[in-house]
């Protein structure tokens, strides 16, 4: 099957035209009419034989290259297998280039498509393209998120406007959104949608700290002057009552120290920890009991202690006993009747301390907001007792800072319970034992 296909038609025909010459020309060297029509039947039925013959020749490598086109149109194969002639095998090679062509267009394609898929998915905003007639074409998975519909199927009815807009969702919790639509030149529209409900609750955060913090300042500064006036007055008339100024003078100058410094020690904490080393947490709890030990005695209360073998933790010693402390005289603070217990056991799987106390206890509507600065289940009793409503806040910042956490249980009327888990240290760091 070698040869241009040009050529082989022609050298078919060629045979044909010759055979019937011949006929031809005996017809007429006898004058025979007969042999002249039988020539020219001869000559047409040969060409059509030829003609038929080289046709299906031809059209049998032209339907393979035509049935391995399609398998590589639906993907079964990656090339056309050349055979006939040399048109048809040229024919071939080229399907088979531009198939190579094709194939590496179609992998760019899919590549490019799979990392603009990875870098919509690995977004924390939300990504929503609709077509002009706000049929949905692409949401990402952040915005199925936000609106609590996976995979999204229509487009969002707060998104029905171009610009930026902000709104709240309430589906599957409560989110606060901030959209940018844009309409693009081929009329469909795209909208970003970030989430602006962690960094509002920061900011709602921020002006209560702001707020409370003014106001717990402004108490005992404003018991200051007024004392201190008063001081001034009395000493001349009457300095047994002026000791008595003296003295809430004096009180409330530590009120306001203890708030400074309380404030000073949640700001340190919130940039995080630095300097850790091993830690005696065994130890230090036991100091701090004992520091408050006389203020247990003064109230009646009984003080029960279960700790076990000493504990090393990774961490500040300084902000581990604070918060130890700030846990231990919340108990004392709230606790008129009944016991303190303190407990640190190791689990197997973490170390836990546990504040145990009989006093007031905490509504169950209070126990999530109860590490909130400034936040008091009663105020007027929790001025009584001199704290200044940043303790637990700083015990739960001190827990965090050391990998731990801390959760509340709390019956009204019947006592409350602190407990903290702290991690094991790093194998890195027993070994260095």
């Amino acid at each position: 099957m070698k040869g241009t296909l040009l050529s082989r038609i022609a050298g078919a025909h060629l045979t044909a035209a010759l055979g019937g010459i011949v006929v031809i020309a005996i017809a007429f060297s006898k004058g025979s009419w007969g042999l002249f029509i039988l020539g020219a039947v001869v000559v047409i039925v040969i060409t059509l034989a030829v003609s038929v013959h080289t046709a299906r020749r031809l059209a049998k490598p032209l339907e393979l290259m035509a049935a391995d086109a399609s398998l590589i149109a639906r993907g079964h194969a990656d090339h056309v297998t050349p055979s006939g002639t040399r048109e048809t095998r040229r024919l071939s090679e080229a399907i088979n280039r531009m198939a190579e062509e094709l194939a590496e267009v179609i992998e760019e394609l899919r590549s490019e498509t799979d990392l603009r898929e990875q870098i919509l998915a690995s977004m924390r905003e939300g990504v929503i393209l609709a077509g002009p007639s706000a049929d949905l074409i692409y949401a990402n998975q952040a915005a199925s998120e936000m609106f609590g519909r996976n995979p999204i199927e229509l487009m969002p009815p707060q998104l029905d406007g171009l610009g930026e807009q902000e709104f709240t969702v309430h589906h599957p919790r409560r989110l606060e959104l901030r959209s940018m639509c844009v309409r693009l030149d081929d009329g469909r529209t795209l909208c970003v949608i970030q989430d602006q409900t962690e960094q509002k609750r920061v900011e709602s955060i921020r002006r209560d700290f702001v707020a409370n913090a003014s106001h717990e300042l402004k108490t005992p500064v404003a018991g200051i002057l007024v004392t201190a006036e008063s001081v001034e007055q009395a000493i001349v008339e009457d300095v047994e009552t002026a000791k008595g100024f003296a003295a809430n003078l004096v009180r409330e100058a530590r009120r306001l120290s203890a708030l400074v410094q309380d404030l000073l020690n949640l700001a340190r904490l919130e940039e995080g920890r630095a300097g850790s080393s091993r830690v005696p947490l065994r130890q230090v709890v036991r100091e701090e009991i004992e520091a408050v030990r006389d203020r247990v005695a003064s109230k009646g209360l009984e003080l029960n202690i279960d700790l076990q073998d000493e504990v090393m933790v990774l961490g500040v010693r300084e902000d581990l006993a604070l918060m130890v402390r700030n846990l231990l005289e919340n108990a004392v603070g709230y606790t008129y009747s009944g016991s303190i217990s303190v407990a640190l056991t190791d689990t197997g799987e973490d170390f836990e301390l546990a504040v145990a106390d009989t006093g007031v206890g905490i509504p169950t509507t209070d126990l999530e907001r109860i590490f909130e600065r400034f936040y008091r289940v009663d105020r007027a009793r929790s001025r009584d007792t001199g704290g200044t409503g940043l303790g637990l806040s700083i015990a739960r910042h001190v827990v965090e800072v050391h990998g731990g956490t801390v959760k509340a249980t709390s019956e009204l009327g019947h006592g409350s319970t602190f407990t903290v888990r702290l991690p094991y240290p790093p194998e890195s760091f027993v070994s260095q034992e």
